[in-house]
């Protein structure tokens, strides 16, 4: 750990540096950090305490000043929104990595290397200027020789490094904060930068995202409402993504054109419906859907691009997410709990009469409102809040999804605002809770569960056998754990060293009233032996120590 400090103190300094001005100089102090800075910066640090502007601007500014691995993690905690308030959430929302574009002639570079040929040979026709830059990689438009025109995403040089180095130090920060922050342990701060770092390592692998775009155009493949575009595997690797170009308008251009052109109730209908085939069918879906990477052509039909966030749900997941759909709908709310406890990492000592009652309070709410007028981005955004008050932590998966369905209403709310994306989801719900009690479909994951439960009932004998043969040689070890065994324990020691206590000064009692006894009767064998006083003396002294270490051990 030190030597990586020592490896990467210049990238410390600059993000410590970054933090100090954005007024989280308290952080770095608190981490142990502080000595990197110049006594300059530690001035600046004592300023910037009163900083006025809001907590998440603030954490906004930072990460987008320290570049794109900061980026992708404040854009994955903004997701996180059982763990982190709306507030913070909504200011990471807007985290931009639009960056200075690189020059042409580095792009140029990075496509002769990697598909073996310069651009004039690969291509008939290659902008200079790029049509989008980001922190990971930039777009340039292009036509092959074919004459197909296409889009070429190129990685930017050395970004690999700056993420592995980034990666590291924030594994480091995680691990102090963990150590000294108790919130932060308890969410798993240092799993959430490992899935940070797989997730940037996915995003940047551009061959990964080809066969995202892939399977999305096989999902799609009989419907010719959603278009997905082709990929040009003959001009693409890890680093250079070549795939159809998509001529259409974008969401913020549809306001401005006519019912004539573009059917708008159609186009959220269709997009909610593709959405949740995606999610509820298919179990692959798109994980970043906002209006950048959507495009509406002629003919009401929708387009999808950059496939590098793509959220995958187990049958257990689009099981649980059905569930919540069907309690919703149904404001049940031992549904909804039972499918928290199931998606959900509860905490051991959780409160489940607090839970069920925060759940109970959350159906309340939406009682008496017709199921048309549920927004479904409240009911998520409240239940995540639900979890975050119980220390509950749900899966990323799940926040993903939660954020992308947020994203879709949002979209759709703006297309046709009397539209409701739980009304065109309840067929789906209805749909999968027949599927659930039907014999026949559910025989296959029954079938499996009774062969489990058979090899198990059948392997019983064998190892209740073998632990009572292990028991018999005194070879089991068993732990028991009470909790209030070390609240009893304390207890009894308090209550055996009053005791001792009042035995002591008992018998230090009687000696005392001995020795009046005696001097009461003059000249006495007792009192003419030095014994006693020496007795007396070491009677003082034990029970001083007793006394001193009773108070000292605090349990009297």
């Amino acid at each position: 750990m030190i030597m990586r400090r020592m490896r990467h103190m210049n990238r410390y300094r600059e993000i410590t540096t970054v933090l100090v001005k954005n007024g989280f100089g308290y952080i770095v102090k608190e981490v142990g950090l502080f000595h990197l800075l110049s006594l300059p910066k530690r001035i600046e640090s004592d300023l910037n305490k009163g900083n006025a502007q809001p907590l998440g601007k603030r954490l906004r500014i930072s990460m987008e000043e320290l570049g794109p691995t900061f980026i992708k993690f404040g854009q994955l905690l903004s997701i996180r929104r059982d763990m982190i308030p709306a507030s913070l959430t909504k200011e990471l929302e807007k985290l931009q990595d639009a960056v200075r574009p690189i020059n042409s002639s580095v792009i140029k570079q990075i496509i002769k290397e990697e598909l073996g040929a310069p651009c004039e040979d690969l291509f008939e026709t290659f902008d200079e200027e790029c049509l989008a830059a980001a922190s990971i990689g930039q777009v340039h438009k292009a036509t092959l020789r074919s004459g197909e025109n296409v889009v070429v995403k190129v990685r930017r040089p050395n970004i690999e490094d700056q993420v592995n180095i980034d990666v590291e130090i924030l594994r480091d920060l995680a691990r102090l904060v963990e150590s000294r922050y108790s919130w932060a342990k308890h969410y798993q701060l240092r799993d959430i930068v490992d899935e940070l770092a797989l997730a940037i390592r996915n995003e940047m692998d551009y061959s990964q995202e080809a066969r995202n775009t892939e399977k999305f155009r096989q999902m799609f493949e009989n419907n010719d409402n959603i278009i997905i575009p082709s990929i040009y595997w003959d001009y693409s690797t890890k680093k250079v993504l070549t795939s159809q170009y998509i001529d259409g308008k974008k969401f913020i251009e549809l306001k401005d054109l006519s019912s004539d052109q573009f059917d708008k109730k159609l186009l959220a209908e269709r997009l909610v419906h593709s959405f949740l085939d995606q999610v509820l069918i298919k179990g692959i879906y798109h994980g970043d859907p906002h209006p950048g990477n959507m495009f509406f052509l002629p003919g009401n039909k929708i387009a999808y691009i950059d496939f590098g966030q793509v959220g995958v749900l187990s049958n257990e997941m689009k099981e649980n997410f059905a569930s919540l759909i069907i309690g919703l709908m149904s404001k049940d709310t031992d549904t909804l709990l039972h499918t928290v406890q199931r998606m959900a990492n509860m905490p051991h000592d959780i409160d489940e009469n607090k839970l069920k009652n925060d759940i109970d309070a959350l159906k309340d709410k939406y009682y008496d409102i017709p199921m048309s007028q549920i927004n479904i981005g409240d009911a998520i955004a409240d239940l995540f809040n639900t979890t975050q008050r119980n220390r509950i932590t749900i899966p990323k998966d799940y926040t993903m999804l939660g954020k992308a369905l947020m994203t879709i209403e949002g979209f759709i709310t703006d297309l046709d605002s009397e539209l409701s994306l739980i009304h065109l989801a309840e067929p789906y719900g209805k749909k999968l809770l027949l599927e659930r009690v039907n014999p026949i479909k559910n025989l296959p994951t029954k079938w499996v569960e009774i062969t489990e439960l058979a090899s198990i009932i059948f392997q019983l004998p064998k190892q209740l056998r073998h632990t009572l043969t292990k028991v018999n040689k005194g070879q089991t070890h068993f732990e028991m754990n009470l909790p209030q065994i070390d609240k009893l324990l304390l207890r009894l020691d308090r209550i055996g060293n009053r005791i001792s206590f009042s035995v002591t000064l008992l018998a230090f009692s009687i000696v005392i009233v001995g020795l009046i006894i005696a001097s009461t009767f003059g000249n006495t064998f007792l009192s003419n032996v030095p014994v006693i006083g020496i007795a007396v003396v070491i009677a003082i002294l034990m029970f001083l120590w007793l006394i001193f270490s009773i108070f000292r051990s605090g349990r009297f």
